[in-house]
């Protein structure tokens, strides 16, 4: 597969914000922690989303028109639950830390920094644009275009 039908870093890096801003809006729910907890299963779960028009993406990655497949970019394997935990570990450590008020905040910054760092650093300079949690899934980002 050529490079042309892997998804650019700078789609994958708008779908992650446009993620992030729903793991934050679920956090904020007034649910308790609830919200949070709620926020910390999408960051893990989102590209096992599984519906009719939605395969293998998160809402980001469906506003954006690409998707995560498992293995080296088979288009008939789209991302299963095992796939999106595995590849979103990385960030549910830090999402799961935002649960926790004041000290958890403290560490999702310290650990997320660098791992923002070094994640968009593999993307860009990967040939198939993979992050650290691709690499761990054995998974790839591409585009439906």
């Amino acid at each position: 597969m050529s490079q042309s039908h892997y998804a650019s870093s700078q789609k994958r890096l708008m779908a992650k914000f446009i993620d992030l801003a729903i793991v934050i809006f679920l956090g904020r729910l007034p649910l308790g922690s609830g919200g949070a907890v709620l926020g910390f299963l999408y960051s893990i779960l989102a590209d096992s989303m599984a519906f009719k028009k939605v395969q293998g993406q998160s809402i980001g990655k469906r506003v954006l028109n690409i998707r995560v497949a498992s293995g080296h970019g088979n288009q008939s394997r789209i991302a299963r639950m095992k796939t999106s935990v595995i590849r979103n570990a990385p960030v549910g450590i830090v999402t799961f830390f935002m649960i926790i008020p004041i000290p958890g905040w403290f560490l999702s910054l310290l650990l997320g920094i660098p791992l923002f760092l070094i994640e968009l650093s593999l993307m860009i300079r990967a040939e198939r644009h993979q992050r650290l949690g691709d690499v761990m899934a054995e998974s790839v980002v591409l585009d439906c275009e």
